[in-house]
């Protein structure tokens, strides 16, 4: 038996942060994403022996292991082997792993990675969980048995695809599917710009330090989430409403709270790229994901683009384009 499963990573318009439980549980958060058509793909192969073959074209590991009992955390593969040990699938198996972007990029990849996964094993136990339920599990896994220092907000979006406001509180997540006009979606698509910054990150230092202001109720940190979770909701209705140069303007004062909640998020060549965007017409930016790398996201109207891609491309950033994805996590073949 074959299958092959795929789900979206997600860029985010504002609220990021609020989706850790050490500030949504005591405050609510919100956060407003798109899940893009750029994907994190899984292969499954069933074996008649007990062995187990784990191979991650991203990140260059392999795993092999006479059977189940001898699946180990350590090597760099903790998530598939986690999700393995979660469903409890103790039978032999190779399973591939491979994805159109870079890990650390802040696209929300170790979230899609573990929605994924999750997905396919829903589908060959033939468990008939929602989305709302993968989107749990995934996150379970990453947050209490790997101990990943993440929010919500990238397993949500892996797994419902589409334009979202998520809720969250200690009560549980809403979704809020954010209903456009097929014009304000395609004006949003086509003026978000991605430049990849060309270095990656392990984001869980920033994220240590963001939970930990959180929890320790350090004023800075706590404000500056209040300032980023009420901004979200001004873009919410900016994008809801068409006004879209206003939603550039607040995505940018977004991330000057942002720079605010820990050490690393910004750095001087990342406010230098930041710089030139601005100064070659761009309305507002930001860096995707916990910060430090990775994409650097612009809003940008098609007068300004090919002023703002050859400033950046000067400075050597490579632009990635790319769809809103509107599925999710699915099963995208099999036998």
């Amino acid at each position: 038996m074959t299958l092959i499963s795929r789900a979206p990573v997600r860029i985010s318009f504002g609220g990021g942060g609020t989706d850790l439980a050490s500030y949504y549980e005591r405050h609510g958060g919100m956060v407003i994403s798109a899940s893009i058509n750029k994907y994190f793909y899984t292969i499954l192969e069933m074996r008649e022996d007990d062995r187990i073959q784990i191979i991650s074209s991203d990140l260059q590991l392999s795993q092999t292991v006479r059977d189940f009992y001898d699946l180990r955390l350590g090597q760099g593969l903790d998530i598939p082997v986690s999700v393995i040990k979660h469903f409890n699938i103790q039978r032999g198996m190779n399973l591939f792993m491979a994805s159109e972007v870079p890990p650390g990029t802040g696209l929300g990849s170790s979230g899609t990675v573990c929605v994924n996964l999750v997905n396919l094993f829903n589908e060959l136990e033939h468990m008939k969980m929602s989305k709302q339920q993968i989107a749990e599990t995934a996150y379970k896994i990453g947050h209490d048995d790997l101990g990943m220092p993440i929010g919500k907000q990238d397993e949500y979006a892996a797994s419902f695809g589409g334009l979202n406001v998520f809720h969250f509180t200690k009560e549980g997540v809403k979704v809020e599917p954010l209903e456009l006009s097929h014009e304000i979606r395609k004006r949003l698509e086509e003026d978000i710009m991605l430049f990849f910054t060309g270095r990656t990150r392990d984001s869980s230092n920033i994220l240590f330090s963001q939970d930990r202001g959180g929890k320790e109720d350090r004023e800075e940190v706590v404000q500056s989430l209040h300032n980023i979770k009420s901004l979200g909701f001004e873009i919410k209705d900016a994008i809801s409403e068409g006004d879209l140069r206003k939603f550039g303007k607040l995505m940018a004062r977004a991330w000057e709270n942002k720079k605010r909640l820990a050490k690393g998020i910004s750095n001087e060549r990342i406010d230098r790229f930041y710089n030139t965007a601005m100064d070659n017409g761009a309305i507002g930016a930001k860096l995707t994901g916990a910060g430090g790398g990775g994409f650097l996201m612009l809003f940008c109207e098609k007068p300004h683009q090919k002023a703002v891609r050859d400033a950046l491309s000067a400075q050597g950033l490579k632009q990635m384009d790319f769809k809103f994805d509107m599925h999710g996590a699915k099963i995208i073949g099999g036998d």
